[in-house]
């Protein structure tokens, strides 16, 4: 993982985030449109007091990896592997460590959170307010008529993908009643 740590000037004993990128392959700038969100978030923090660490997705820009075929639990434990790194800076209070994740970030922060003694705190930004499979669908939707994609189409594509997470979704539940069975 490639990334850049911004500390705060003349300060001692300073809170430190991680920033979680959101969906699709960002850079630790998380550009989108010469809009660079991450790099005027940091600035902002750094000059407020806090450290910030932010980070190329595995497989973009300088990180090496492929994001193509990562999951969730992999960019869990990127967050992981950019806490360990924290944990190795003498000017780091280990005691004040936190997660911003934006987007699919917010799923994301919980998840190393939950792995990790050492995250303090966690702030999600605009992160998913429904289940998954309705914002898949959704954002889907909205593509694909962005992308002028006829109504017919985007009707007929609606039901084959809802089909598929409800099969993903009814084999889950299967699977930990089976589970549940066996204890």
């Amino acid at each position: 993982m490639a990334g850049i740590l911004t500390l705060p000037e003349n300060k001692e004993d300073f809170p430190t985030v991680i920033l979680i990128s959101g969906s699709g392959p960002q850079d630790r700038n998380e550009e989108l449109l010469n809009h660079k969100p991450f790099l005027v978030l940091s600035d902002y923090l750094t000059r407020q007091g806090i450290a910030v660490l932010r980070y190329d997705d595995r497989g973009v820009a300088e990180s090496e990896g492929d994001f193509s075929t990562a999951t969730s639990k992999d960019f869990s434990s990127d967050v992981e592997a950019a806490l360990n790194y924290l944990r190795s800076r003498k000017e780091i209070n280990k005691n004040k460590i936190g997660l911003i994740g934006h987007s699919e970030g917010g799923i994301i922060a919980p998840m190393a959170a939950k792995n990790s003694k050492d995250v303090n705190f966690i702030v999600l930004l605009a992160g998913v307010g429904m289940r998954g499979d309705k914002l898949m669908l959704l954002q889907k939707k909205l593509i694909e008529e962005k992308s002028g994609i006829d109504q017919i189409t985007i009707n007929q594509s609606q039901e084959v993908f809802k089909g598929a997470y409800d099969l993903i979704i009814l084999s889950k539940e299967k699977d930990e009643e089976l589970t549940n069975r066996k204890l």
